[in-house]
């Protein structure tokens, strides 16, 4: 218990050692110190009615539904963005979700940062200014004139990062505060299949028939494209329980710091396959 003087009551503050002194606490009072708990007055974890009673969760259900609802349209428009913009730009656009998550934990949280922090998201946001700008002069220098759809791409994958970090931070107050890890994968599976088949239903019907047809305008065979398909399902599934995991015992801009390796993966894939200088 001493290896932290950190207040366990405070999210804020929260840390590895403090989570896990708080875990020794609760196992005491399971073996008799309930009655302490009472007397100090702490509130117990309020239960809620779930799929007509059949389950029974620790938070609001449109809790789970808006953090859902936000992480599938940051994704829809980075997977939007694809179809406009570069591949490399799309994932260096990412890191604009570690100033956006401390912006909004500092909003919503109340939380400090030192100043070291500041530069490090300043940092984040130069580098997005710088590969914008990069990005309109290499139009230019290839002799055509940056396109509307080009633009919007760059736009699409900016408000994704945006709100990428926004889910961050509510997801880290909900998986520390209410339902923890596994409450929080299951209803956000559940709520963002219901949005994302809403949404292909509704926007992405042709997309849907190119992907799952047999036209023979695709650039692979079906079983080919099945397997990506299946493989991507897999991957965000394990990405997603991966982050709850981090957001339990750490916080959301840290977890955005620890996946900028997958944009240095994605530029060095870039060029490797398409031949990027």
């Amino acid at each position: 218990d001493d290896l932290t003087l950190e207040d366990d009551d405070s999210p804020s503050k929260r840390t590895f050692f403090s989570l896990s002194r708080r875990s020794r606490n609760a196992e005491k009072s399971n073996n008799g110190s309930c009655s302490d708990k009472t007397k100090k007055g702490r509130k117990k974890q309020l239960q809620y009615p779930f799929l007509f009673g059949l389950f029974t969760i620790q938070a609001k259900w449109w809790y789970y539904f808006t953090v859902a609802f936000i992480e599938a349209q940051a994704y829809y428009f980075i997977f939007l963005a694809f179809r406009y913009t570069t591949f490399t730009f799309v994932y260096v656009s990412d890191a604009l979700a570690i100033p956006a998550a401390m912006l909004f934990t500092k909003l919503i949280m109340k939380r400090s940062y030192l100043w070291t922090h500041l530069i490090g998201g300043a940092v984040c946001m130069t580098g997005i200014i710088v590969n914008t700008v990069s990005d309109i002069n290499d139009s230019h220098v290839d002799g055509h004139e940056l396109s509307s759809d080009h633009v919007k791409g760059d736009i699409l994958a900016i408000f994704g990062a945006i709100l990428l970090g926004l889910d961050d931070v509510l997801s880290e107050i909900i998986v520390s505060e209410y339902g923890g890890v596994t409450e929080m994968v299951f209803m956000k599976g559940f709520f963002g299949t219901l949005i994302s088949v809403g949404q292909l239903v509704a926007f992405e019907r042709d997309s849907v028939q190119a992907l799952f047809g047999n036209s023979g305008r695709s650039p692979c065979v079906l079983s080919w494209r099945m397997i990506l398909f299946s493989t991507h399902v897999v991957t965000r599934a394990l990405d997603v329980t991966g982050e709850m995991q981090f957001l339990f015992v750490s916080e959301a801009a840290l977890l955005n710091l620890s996946l900028l390796t997958s944009d240095l993966y994605a530029a060095i894939f870039d060029v490797l396959t398409t031949g990027l200088q």
